[in-house]
C-alpha cells in the first residue's frame, strides 16, 4: 500500500480553495479564473460566474497568482537541500542515509523515505553565497564513485574527495576511502554527490512538474487537485497529499513537449570564456572561468537567480555565455524548437554600450538561425522547425569582440514532439 502523507503546515492560511489561476492552453491561448478542479480528464475553472471545462489534453501549465515566490515563511524552514535524478528538488532536513535508501524531512511535503538510487546529491548546509557556484558545479562532474564535498580547512572553498559513501547520519559520515572506512564529522561536509555507472542514461521524466515558493520542484504523476488540495505520486512510487498554497506552477506538458534544460546533451563546451584572452588571461584559471562561465539550466550563470527578461521571470531555460556549444539528439522525434532569447536582466543594465552575442541554431549542420542580439534588443521570440532532424546544435558566440554582458537567455527553451500519425 503506497504511503499517504501529508504536507507540513508553513504558515497559517485558509484552505484555497478556488486559487486564481492563469491556464495556458497547447493552442497558445490563456484562461483566467478560479480552479474548481484538476484530474487526468478535465480542467474546471470558475471564470465569470460560469463554470469552464477544460481537457486535461490541451492543458501545458497553471500558474497560482495569488502564491508569491520566496516566501520567507518557507526559505526559513529548512537549510539542506535533495537533488533527485528526475530532476526533484526539495529543501529539507534531518537527512541520513543507509545502505538502500535516504530518510530525510521535506519542507514541501513532509517525512520521506526515498531509494537511494533515486538520488543524485546532497547538500548538508545552508547555501548561503561563498560556496553556490562550486556546489552546482561539483553536481554537474560525472563521476562514476561517489563526491564527499568538504569545506577547506581555511574556509575559502570547497574540496572533493572520491569513493563511497556508506551512511550519513546527523555527526558523521562513513566514507570509504580506498577501501578503509574513514569517518568524517558532519560539520566539515558540504554535500554529496552520488555516482553514477558508465554509461548510464540520464532520466528523462515525465508526468508533471510542481514549483513551490520556496524553489522546491517535485515531479511525478496522476496529479489531481480539489478543495485547495493536491495529490500526486512521486516517481518512485510514493503518494503525497499538500495543500496548494505555496504552489506557483503546475507543469503538465511533459506528454506533448520536452524542455532544453531536462534533456542530456551529446556535447557541452565552453570554447572561450573571452576572445583572444585579452580581458581573462592570467586574472582567472581555466578551471575557474569553466565554474563561472559554462551554461547554466533555469538559473542565471552566477547565483541562483531564475531567468529574467524585462522583468519577466522565466522558470524554464538555458542561461549561456559566449563562446559556447551545446547540442542533443533529435532522433526525428520533435517537430519544433521554441524559445525567447534575450540578454538576461542581471547584466543588462550596460545596454548603453550596445554589447552583443552572436546565436547561431542548427539542424543536421543546416544553419536555422545566425542572429546578433545585444543588450538593448527586446526578447526575441523564435519558432523554429526541426522535423525529420536528428541532432540540434546552439552556439553562442562573441558579437562584437567583447565577453561584456554576454549573459545569453535562452528562456522558456522547448521542443514540442512530433504529433502522432
Amino acid at each position: 500500500m503506497k504511503l499517504l502523507l501529508f504536507c507540513v503546515s508553513l504558515v497559517s492560511a485558509l484552505p484555497a480553495v478556488g486559487s486564481d489561476v492563469r491556464v495556458s492552453l497547447q493552442d497558445g491561448t490563456q484562461k483566467s479564473g478560479q480552479l474548481q478542479a484538476l484530474n487526468d480528464r478535465v480542467v474546471q475553472i470558475q471564470s465569470e460566474g460560469q463554470l469552464q471545462e477544460i481537457g486535461a489534453a490541451e492543458v501545458l501549465q497553471l500558474e497560482f497568482q495569488g502564491n508569491v515566490s520566496g516566501s520567507a515563511a518557507v526559505q526559513t524552514s529548512g537549510s539542506q537541500r535533495v537533488y533527485l535524478r528526475d530532476g526533484s528538488e526539495l529543501s529539507a532536513g534531518d537527512i541520513q542515509r543507509t545502505a538502500n535508501e535516504i530518510g530525510l524531512r521535506s519542507v514541501t511535503v513532509g517525512d520521506l523515505r526515498i531509494p537511494a538510487g533515486v538520488v543524485s546529491a546532497l547538500r548538508l548546509q545552508a547555501e548561503g553565497p561563498t560556496f553556490g557556484e562550486q556546489w552546482a558545479t561539483f553536481r554537474q562532474r560525472e563521476s562514476e564513485k561517489d563526491l564527499l564535498i568538504v569545506v577547506k580547512r581555511d574556509g575559502t572553498g570547497l574540496d572533493f574527495l572520491g569513493g563511497i559513501v556508506s551512511s550519513i547520519g546527523a555527526e558523521s559520515i562513513e566514507f570509504l576511502l580506498d577501501g578503509e572506512k574513514v569517518p568524517v564529522p558532519a560539520g566539515r561536509v558540504y554535500g554529496v554527490v552520488f555516482g553514477r555507472p558508465a554509461g548510464e542514461k540520464a532520466v528523462v521524466a515525465g508526468g508533471s512538474r510542481l514549483v513551490f515558493s520556496n524553489g522546491d520542484v517535485l515531479r511525478g504523476s496522476d496529479l489531481r487537485i480539489a478543495a485547495g488540495r493536491l495529490q500526486i505520486v512521486t516517481t518512485w512510487g510514493q503518494s503525497l497529499e499538500c495543500g496548494v498554497e505555496h504552489l506557483l506552477t503546475a507543469d503538465l506538458s511533459a506528454e506533448r513537449l520536452s524542455y532544453l534544460s531536462d534533456l542530456p546533451v551529446l556535447r557541452e563546451a565552453l570554447l572561450a570564456a573571452d576572445p583572444g584572452g585579452s580581458l581573462l588571461d592570467g586574472l582567472v584559471d581555466p578551471e575557474t572561468q569553466q565554474r563561472l562561465f559554462s551554461p547554466r539550466r533555469d538559473r542565471v550563470l552566477q547565483g541562483s537567480s531564475r531567468l529574467r527578461l524585462r522583468g519577466r521571470e522565466y522558470q524554464r531555460g538555458l542561461c549561456v555565455h559566449s563562446h559556447s556549444v551545446l547540442s542533443w539528439a533529435l532522433d526525428g522525434r520533435f517537430e519544433s524548437l521554441e524559445l525567447t532569447a534575450g540578454i538576461d536582466d542581471e547584466v543588462a543594465f550596460n545596454a548603453a554600450a550596445g554589447h552583443s552575442v552572436r546565436l547561431l541554431i542548427r539542424a543536421d549542420d543546416e544553419v536555422l538561425l545566425d542572429r546578433l542580439i545585444s543588450a538593448h534588443d527586446q526578447p526575441v521570440p523564435l519558432r523554429l522547425m526541426v522535423a525529420g532532424r536528428s541532432t540540434l546544435e546552439i552556439e553562442v558566440d562573441f558579437g562584437d569582440g567583447s565577453s561584456v554582458c554576454d549573459w545569453l537567455d535562452l528562456a522558456d527553451a522547448k521542443l514540442w514532439l512530433a504529433r502522432q500519425k
